[in-house]
């Protein structure tokens, strides 16, 4: 009799679950930011938005997205503005000097809201060159030539621009190489306790190089890191590097980002094309 009554309750428990409706979620449209800086979000490319609801994660999203969230009534809604860090679709993640968007919102089950988040820079962030000398808008503007080619050297230029004027770089069979700096930036921080990251428009039909330079503030032994090879790229697109491990590396007092195209040579030797142009926009360093 005990073994039937067990039974009868644990087949009625059972069907009680059964009948338990499954909460409703609520749902947030999430569209892509807008950005209160020069060139605004057409000159970002911030990606994924990562969203806390009362102070509690709840993923990373690619942008615009419609996240269902079981919460009803009044929450406290945070989104973190996200790019790809280095340009590696696998490795998104936060981009500290963009402010976080937060609000408080009103949720109900099974009604989507909709969510226009805005951001701009951080007050603290510093940038060592200006947005318009990075932009290449003004006229005192200090690039360096670095190859030994006195024939080849960079312009700056409209045509073709990102927009206003933009760095211009071509190579050929005749001038294989060309290599430019920038102007030094002293006292980067390169302990590793505050990032340093390097934003820039790009659009090139060969390969080029991105270096790091280094010196100790004597303008002698000057060290290099490379950095990262760009492979071609049509259209501008934009490109967000954390140069902080390579600074912790370099340990330098001062420092130049440095830029090398190459005719690539073929199977033969002889180059895999005829020439080559880059072009560079919105070099920014960025730090707190």
């Amino acid at each position: 009799m005990k073994q039937f009554l067990l039974g009868l309750f644990l087949v009625l428990f059972v069907i009680s679950c059964k009948n338990e409706e499954e909460p409703l979620p609520a749902y947030l449209t999430i569209e892509p930011f807008t950005v209160d800086a020069l060139g605004g979000a057409g000159w970002q490319k911030i990606t994924d938005g990562w969203l806390y609801v009362n102070d509690e994660f709840l993923g990373g999203y690619s942008l615009p997205a419609t996240v269902p969230i079981l919460a009803d009534g009044d929450v406290t809604i945070e989104l973190f503005p996200g790019v790809k860090e280095n340009g590696i679709v696998q490795t998104p993640g936060l981009y500290p000097f963009l402010e976080s968007y937060k609000t408080p919102v009103t949720l109900s089950p099974g009604q989507t809201t909709n969510l226009q988040p805005g951001t701009k820079y951080s007050a603290n962030a510093i940038f060592p060159w200006s947005v318009d000398r990075g932009s290449f808008n003004v006229t005192n503007i200090v690039l360096e030539n670095r190859d030994a080619d006195t024939a080849t050297s960079f312009i700056i230029t409209p045509d073709g621009a990102f927009d206003g004027r933009s760095v211009y770089l071509r190579v050929d069979t005749a001038h294989a190489v060309i290599e430019i700096a920038t102007e030094e930036v002293e006292n980067l921080p390169s302990t590793g306790g505050r990032q340093v990251w390097l934003e820039m428009h790009y659009r090139n039909d060969i390969l080029f190089e991105l270096w790091l330079l280094g010196n100790n503030g004597g303008g002698s032994n000057e060290l290099a890191q490379p950095v990262f090879q760009f492979l071609p790229s049509e259209n501008w697109n934009k490109i967000y590097f954390n140069l902080t491990d390579f600074l912790v590396s370099l340990q330098q007092v001062n420092y130049r980002l440095f830029f090398r195209v190459t005719l690539q040579a073929g199977t033969t030797g002889t180059p895999e094309q005829t020439s080559g142009n880059v072009y560079l926009d919105n070099i920014r360093l960025v730090h707190f």
